[in-house]
């Protein structure tokens, strides 16, 4: 009887797959073909990034927080009007039943 509903023979096939995907594993690694990994004419990548002013960044963060603060705000009045709303309804339902 096979007990698991397949779990252990799908942990075994990803094991296997995993396996088979090790650099040692794959055809570039294997006999002579690592010219392509190991180039020592390779030269070093530079950065293409844009630099940002310093302004610009912490105008950016000031918009964000004031965005994040008004955000929360509303979330509050929200949360605060839930309350009170509930609250009413558990207690008119009190009276009610009572």
């Amino acid at each position: 009887m096979s007990f698991g509903a397949g779990h252990i023979q799908d942990m075994n096939n990803r094991l296997k797959q995993n396996r088979a995907q090790r650099p040692s594993q794959r055809k570039k690694f294997k006999d002579n073909n690592r010219e392509g990994i190991h180039s020592k004419s390779s030269k070093p990548i530079k950065s293409t990034l844009k630099q940002i002013p310093e302004e610009k960044v912490k105008a950016a963060k000031l918009q964000i927080q004031k965005a994040a603060a008004k955000h929360r705000k509303k979330l509050r009045i929200f949360y605060g009007i839930s309350l009170v709303f509930t609250l009413l309804v558990f207690i008119a339902l009190y009276w009610f039943l009572n």
